[in-house]
C-alpha cells in the first residue's frame, strides 16, 4: 500500500471513529501554482528521438512550498509519432528552484496538439534538493495556447496541480 493511500486510510478511520490520525503518519500538501513560461525551439540533442522538435521552458511564478519560483525545462516533441489529428507525445524535464536555492525536480509526459497549441501533462517529482531532499510527488501540469508566439518563441502561462511528498 502506498503511503498516501495509507495516510488517507488512517484520516478516514479517524473521522469515522471520532480518534485522530497516527501520530506517525505524512501528510501530502498540494504543489499547485501558475507560472509564467518563456520559450524557444532549438536543435534537439542527440539523444531525442528522429525527427523530434525540442524547446527550452524559463518559467517564474509562484509554487505553494516553493514561494517564488524560477525554473529551467527541456521540452521534446516526438513529432515523428503524431497522429493526423496533429496530437501527439511530448516530455518536460528540469527543476524548479526556490529564492532560497532549494530545487525540486520534475519530469512530464504528457500530449500536446499542433491544432490547439496545448499542452496537458501529468508530472512527477523525481527528487530535490535542500528541503526537498528525497521528495516525490505526482499531479498534471496544463499549457494552454501562449499568449504570443512568432513560430520560434512564445511566453504564456502554465498551471501545476498535484501533490508534494517529503
Amino acid at each position: 500500500m502506498t503511503r498516501i493511500t495509507a495516510f488517507a486510510i488512517a484520516v478516514l478511520v479517524a473521522a469515522f471513529t471520532g480518534g485522530s490520525a497516527p501520530a506517525g503518519a505524512e501528510s501530502t500538501p498540494p504543489l499547485k501554482g501558475e507560472v509564467l513560461g518563456s520559450f524557444f525551439f532549438h536543435a534537439c540533442p542527440a539523444e531525442a528521438p528522429a525527427g523530434a522538435l525540442c524547446l527550452h521552458d524559463d518559467v517564474t511564478g509562484t509554487l505553494t512550498h516553493l514561494g517564488l519560483t524560477t525554473g529551467t525545462f527541456e521540452v521534446v516533441f516526438d513529432v515523428a509519432v503524431f497522429g493526423q489529428d496533429g496530437c501527439g507525445p511530448i516530455r518536460k524535464k528540469g527543476s524548479f528552484t526556490a529564492a532560497n536555492g532549494d530545487r525540486v525536480d520534475v519530469e512530464a509526459e504528457g500530449t500536446f496538439c499542433f491544432g490547439t497549441q496545448v499542452a496537458r501533462y501529468d508530472f512527477q517529482v523525481t527528487g530535490g534538493t535542500g528541503r526537498f531532499a528525497g521528495s516525490s510527488g505526482t499531479g498534471s501540469w496544463l499549457v494552454p495556447a501562449p499568449a504570443m508566439f512568432d513560430g520560434v518563441t512564445g511566453t504564456g502561462d502554465e498551471f501545476l496541480n498535484g501533490v508534494l511528498v517529503r
